[in-house]
């Protein structure tokens, strides 16, 4: 032959002609052909590439999840594949004010600090009273640095005596670990060891009930409690951010796809649905609370600290008692609550029927601040936000301009936006104890 080929060939010893060229003729050995590597394994990771450089984190209701998507549509949440809408937005938005609404919340941060001195590290930490805590009770917390800019904030469950568990939306490990110098504590990480199932609405109560939450309905708002469910424990707290009547629960990874197909069963004539991560930002936008890393950024995230927020700028001075004992940035905080705020993170609306999207927030025609988080709220027919403005005396004239493509051409609309005193949507229910059952309605 003429040239040299890659192609594998070994000698014919049948009755064939010989080859004019090479005496004999060559065929392909299809054996070892069909032994290498295809295209798809050239590109495959070598053996010795760690395993973690191509990981997808999953949570252990991945697979139950999946089964509820009609959509195939899926966000990060926290390094996880979590699911961003199973149906349509509609479908899951009245699940969550009619019915109720099942979602899975494994992705948040869950931290188990436990120690002779837990309790003083935590009342060290975070900017209330948490002497005042009592066991399976819960309270939500904002924690800051020595300026009084906030770090983080969460809710803290106290599960025993010494024990507590810190849930965040965010990591904040080393600074947890940095604040435990001097203390007998242990802080750690427990994210991956524990599975969170979060049930809101009117009917939470009701399906809880019937699938062996017995009393369920007599736990108080911000209180927790043991329940064996035919040998899965699980630990319930009537928490959410929904503005619903709602319950968190929190059970062992190998447990949690059993108690969300029991849940599923009991629930179905309740009319359980199965709900993403959309449905849960828009519930947060309507009920006003702002989110770390999306309206607001940490102190140590911010490179200018123009852009950190102190507890008072972000409304939340009733997790702050500057009375109590000393805390992290208490010092701080008393002199900044004399001062007059630099800018503030308020929820606003425009009456406006449709969807919109916009950045910028206007004041007199100049750009006033910066709207971080916008969803469209179906019930009130109405667009909502969450916003940064600068902070300013007198009487308030908001706008937003929004663009509407129409075929080839834009149009510019100026829409008037008004700001909100109190949470949009708040079920009287939310509080009720006993929490109503469906047969009750």
């Amino acid at each position: 032959m003429s040239g040299e080929s890659d192609i594998p060939f070994v000698e014919e010893t049948g009755h064939e002609e010989p080859d004019e060229t090479s005496g004999f003729r060559e065929q392909p050995d299809f054996e070892r052909l069909e032994a290498s590597p295809t295209v798809d394994e050239l590109f495959a990771p070598a053996s010795d590439e760690p395993p973690f450089s191509r990981c997808v984190l999953t949570t252990s209701l991945h697979l139950s999840v999946a089964a509820e998507s009609r959509t195939n549509r899926w966000t990060d949440w926290n390094g996880y594949t979590t699911p961003e809408i199973l149906t349509t937005i509609d479908d899951e938005y009245r699940a969550l004010r009619q019915a109720a609404a099942l979602s899975d919340i494994s992705p948040m941060v869950k931290y188990r600090i436990s120690g002779r001195d837990a309790a003083s590290y935590l009342d060290r930490l975070v900017a209330d009273n948490v002497m005042r805590l009592s066991v399976d009770e819960v309270m939500p917390v904002v924690f800051c640095e020595d300026r009084g800019f906030v770090v983080g904030d969460g809710h803290l469950f106290r599960l025993g005596e010494s024990e507590y568990r810190l849930v965040t939306e965010e990591t904040h490990l080393a600074w947890l670990l940095d604040s435990a110098l001097g203390f007998q504590v242990h802080v750690e990480d427990v994210g991956a060891a524990l599975a969170a199932l979060s049930l809101q609405g009117p009917h939470a109560a009701a399906v809880l009930n019937a699938a062996g939450f017995y009393d369920i309905e007599t736990i108080r708002p911000y209180a927790a409690r043991w329940f064996d469910l035919g040998g899965i424990p699980v630990y319930a707290s009537r928490t959410g951010a929904t503005g619903e009547l709602g319950y968190e629960l929190w059970v062992d990874p190998e447990d949690a796809p059993m108690l969300w197909a029991r849940l599923f069963d009991k629930g179905a004539e309740f009319g359980l649905a199965a709900t993403g991560y959309a449905v849960r930002e828009l519930a947060r936008i309507e009920a006003g609370i702002p989110r770390v890393g999306c309206d607001y950024l940490g102190a140590f995230a911010a490179v200018d600290l123009a852009d950190a927020s102190t507890p008072f700028e972000l409304g939340l001075a009733s997790l702050v008692d500057l009375e109590s004992g000393h805390f992290t940035g208490r010092d701080a905080l008393r002199r900044l609550k004399q001062r007059e705020p630099r800018h503030l993170v308020v929820s606003m609306a425009l009456d406006f029927p449709e969807p919109v999207q916009f950045c910028a927030v206007e004041r007199e025609g100049a750009i006033d601040g910066t709207a971080t988080s916008i969803g469209f709220s179906p019930a009130l027919g109405l667009n909502l936000a969450l916003a940064r403005l600068r902070y300013r005396t007198g009487p308030v004239a908001l706008s937003v301009e929004v663009d509407f493509r129409e075929g080839l051409s834009v149009r510019r609309l100026k829409i008037p936006a008004r700001l909100l005193t109190e949470a949009v949507i708040g079920s009287p229910m939310r509080h009720a104890v006993p929490a109503p059952l469906l047969a009750e309605f």
